[in-house]
């Protein structure tokens, strides 16, 4: 599907998120920010069809957007942490009880999404856009466009603890090919104040919560994770807010 991205009344900021797959296609949605974050486009591209990927970096860059954010690991693992086979990211990430997928270093095999998704890294960053830093906002004094590393699940999350403040700090959410996953996430994007039509899918509610990271960024109420030389992951909440409600678990 592909829709074009409506025109931004006012000089209103869109942001962009983007859920990477590899044997369907990948889903990038538009986000329109004001008080609130509304769907303005919708874009899908399947890898394996020659042209397509380019097809939906294009289809990004004309939509100008101050942010981008992808849900899929930035680059390769260079095994900062001793003893580990994490990324510093990955590391922080699994202690706060949000399991991450291991990726691997430069020159060992890697899962096909996981190939896709440095791609459009990659394809991004020769476009201009630039890897999100923990200090500076995005476009200001005319710089470029942030790029930033996702992680939907952990989205989630986030949103769930901010909207439910009486749950529990290891509340979750159900599995998202479960009915109830499903309910609760759509549930917890509208609270967010995120506005799109009744169509959805696994895929685009990762897109949509992508995208939630990237408005946080913009209104610079993000947080990330990580080593800035490997790669930051981020979450769409403040530092103290991590720091309260995804406080790293006891051994």
């Amino acid at each position: 599907m592909s829709a074009p991205p409506s025109a931004a009344p006012g000089g209103a900021p869109i942001v962009v998120g983007i859920d990477i797959a590899a044997r369907r296609p990948c889903v990038a949605v538009a986000l329109q920010i004001a008080r609130g974050a509304r769907v303005v486009g919708w874009m899908e591209a399947d890898h394996r069809h020659r042209g397509e990927s380019a097809r939906l970096v294009e289809w990004v860059q004309a939509l100008s957007p101050a942010v981008v954010a992808i849900d899929a690991p930035q680059a390769p693992n260079r095994h900062l942490l001793k003893g580990s086979r994490l990324r510093v990211c990955d590391w922080e990430s699994r202690r706060r009880g949000l399991p991450l997928y291991q990726v691997p270093a430069r020159g060992q095999p890697a899962p096909e999404w996981i190939t896709v998704g440095f791609e459009y890294f990659r394809m991004l960053k020769h476009r201009g856009f630039e890897m999100a830093a923990v200090t500076g906002l995005p476009l200001s004094f005319g710089g470029a466009p942030a790029l930033l590393e996702a992680y939907p699940y952990a989205t989630f999350v986030c949103l769930l603890r901010e909207q439910h403040r009486d749950a529990e700090g290891t509340a979750t959410p159900p599995k998202k090919d479960t009915r109830a996953g499903a309910r609760l996430r759509i549930d917890l994007l509208r609270g967010a104040r995120v506005e799109w039509d009744d169509y959805y899918d696994h895929d685009s509610l990762d897109a949509l919560a992508a995208g939630v990271t990237a408005w946080r960024f913009l209104q610079g109420t993000a947080s990330a994770l990580g080593d800035p030389s490997e790669g930051l992951l981020w979450l769409p909440a403040t530092a103290e807010f991590v720091k309260e409600r995804l406080a790293p678990r006891r051994p």
